[in-house]
């Protein structure tokens, strides 16, 4: 599985991506094992999550033990980040965003089509980004934002930077599920046999033509 990243990533693309991948009788099973997860908000109603919250929702679900893993190595990697940034422990970490129930279901959806596709490898081309500000649950905030930029820190992957773009191209809970699933930097696509592709644009007007892509090879 490669992922292009030269249009950045977010958890929505990421996984609107990979269930264009599956065939239609996959996407039938996805979506059957997607209904077996429950979401369910905090006390408070605010979605303000907490990284137990989630362990505890995605543990008691009721989705396949390898979804479970991936879903749950997603969303430790965003919880390392966030923890980081916000000077506190992973197990004391709320969520905003990532915290939110499209979030949630994106990710473990993500998760429940990597554990259908079952690739021996997963690799990813040059991560690009852009600059400037957002506005977000913090206020305004720098690009690339820092959880993202707590993330860079611990992988080896490769970042770039788009000097025209003056917003966010790489989301915390985007570069998560690569961070989470393990893939490795490939500068270009491998050799082999394109067995499919999909593209998958997010939500956010960077632009620039075209959106993350994500190929399943035989190599």
């Amino acid at each position: 599985m490669y992922f292009d990243c030269q249009n950045g990533i977010s958890g929505d693309m990421a996984c609107a991506a990979l269930f264009g991948l599956l065939s239609e009788k996959e996407r039938s099973a996805a979506t059957a094992e997607l209904e077996k997860f429950d979401y369910h908000e905090d006390h408070d109603g605010h979605s303000h999550n907490s990284y137990n919250d989630i362990k505890r929702m995605i543990g008691r679900s009721a989705i396949g033990g390898m979804a479970k893993h991936k879903a749950l190595s997603i969303y430790s990697v965003i919880a390392k980040a966030e923890a980081s940034v916000h000077g506190t422990t992973v197990e004391d970490v709320h969520f905003h965003e990532v915290g939110r129930k499209d979030a949630v279901m994106n990710i473990v959806k993500t998760a429940i089509c990597v554990d259908i596709i079952e690739p021996d490898e997963i690799l990813c081309s040059e991560i690009c980004d852009g600059k400037g500000f957002i506005e977000c649950s913090h206020g305004t905030i720098p690009v690339p934002v820092p959880a993202v930029m707590a993330m860079r820190k611990e992988s080896g992957l490769v970042f770039i930077t788009d000097e025209s773009v003056g917003t966010e191209m790489v989301t915390p809970s985007g570069l998560a599920v690569l961070i989470g699933l393990g893939a490795r930097f490939c500068k270009e696509i491998p050799e082999g046999a394109v067995l499919s592709k999909c593209e998958a644009r997010g939500r956010r007007n960077t632009g620039r033509d075209g959106g993350l892509t994500v190929y399943l090879l035989e190599v």
